[in-house]
């Protein structure tokens, strides 16, 4: 049997392998206005092949339907029966318990209060409707005033959920300010702590593979924290992805319950097998032709030319697969996050 807490092999495609593709958005098919080089075409040669869409976010502030557009227009057709968002996992969360009695204050865009009301739940206005629960998901419009309000509800005795915790989310000019960071206002003002819907929770992704009638679904994200524990979490192989979020650098130090089961430099990926590191007599560990192993707080790549440390400089995929595999080892021998220092350089992944 397969170690879980190290990478895996696939023969196949993943296109091919898995049945759905659940994927993140943000920072794997674009970045704000901008979509991601390849994604579209790696989208386009997957469906041909047989592999299903589904697209999971933490943005709880469009509707499926405005989700679906933004990615047809970069070239990816999709449906909004093809994305789960946070605010529906929010709202669905919020129904399994609801009663008669149960009245919700959304703080946050359309896409929440669109939610809400799918699942057939009231929605007031006010705290002064004496809201039983206050929902919170981004929206680029919110203000003082907002925030306020969920605050009185608060501390009104009212229950508190929100969409997702992520402190930032990726644009096409850096990363900016995520909804966990408005949250974390709130909970500072109030005491309360909320019940997050969105990833790494696994019902959001249990919901998404169910509505895509997944049998053999791959995570596909670009954030260790959310996109693979969710994953992890939820038992589906994930696979990471570098165009957004986490590099080769924060991949190398990734705790258990945050380990992606691929890796791929892109969306392209979906189109590639995927070989599995072996670990050899001598502890290092070798994927086709590259070979890495730790020594003391740094992984080390053999090469022809010389060993070289893997932190500040240039790796292939493949040299990547085998110091991750090293690295991970060493960290679950040791019984620590991770053996490898904390202030490392960054590492670079090699074009094609």
């Amino acid at each position: 049997m397969a170690d879980p807490n190290t990478l895996e092999g696939c023969e196949e495609p993943l296109r091919v392998a898995f049945d759905v593709a659940l994927l993140d958005l943000d920072g794997v098919v674009y970045r704000g206005d901008l979509a991601v080089p390849f994604a579209s075409g790696a989208l386009t040669e997957a469906r041909e092949a047989g592999m299903q869409m589904m697209f999971v976010t933490n943005n709880a502030s469009r509707t499926p339907d405005t989700v679906a557009r933004h990615l047809t227009d970069l070239g990816a057709p999709t449906g909004p029966e093809e994305v789960t968002t946070a605010a529906q996992a929010a709202a669905r969360l919020i129904a399994a318990d609801a009663d008669d009695g149960t009245r919700v204050l959304p703080v946050g865009g359309e896409g929440l209060r669109r939610a809400l009301l799918d699942e057939g739940l009231t929605v007031v206005e006010s705290a002064d409707e004496g809201p039983t629960v206050v929902v919170q998901g981004l929206d680029k419009g919110l203000g003082w005033y907002d925030l306020a309000e969920a605050t009185y509800a608060l501390n009104a005795g009212a229950t508190y959920v929100v969409s997702n915790l992520d402190a930032t989310l990726p644009t096409d000019r850096g990363m900016a300010i995520g909804n966990g960071a408005l949250v974390a206002a709130v909970v500072h003002a109030t005491g309360v702590q909320p019940r997050s819907a969105g990833k790494p929770e696994p019902g959001i992704f249990a919901q998404a593979a169910s509505r895509a009638g997944a049998r053999n679904p791959v995570v596909v994200g670009d954030r260790l924290n959310t996109d693979l524990a969710g994953a992890r979490a939820a038992g589906y192989p994930g696979l990471h992805v570098f165009t957004g979020v986490d590099g080769p650098a924060e991949v190398l130090r990734a705790r258990p319950e945050e380990r992606p089961t691929f890796l791929g430099a892109d969306l392209r990926a979906l189109g590639e097998p995927h070989p599995a590191p072996d670990r050899g007599e001598d502890g290092s560990w070798t994927c086709r032709d590259a070979v890495a192993e730790v020594r003391g707080d740094t992984v080390i790549v053999r090469r022809p030319d010389g060993d070289v440390p893997v932190d500040g400089g240039e790796v292939t995929l493949d040299e990547l697969r085998a110091a991750c595999a090293a690295a991970w080892a060493a960290s679950d021998e040791a019984d620590v996050p991770t053996v490898l220092a904390a202030n490392a350089a960054p590492v670079a992944l090699a074009s094609d």
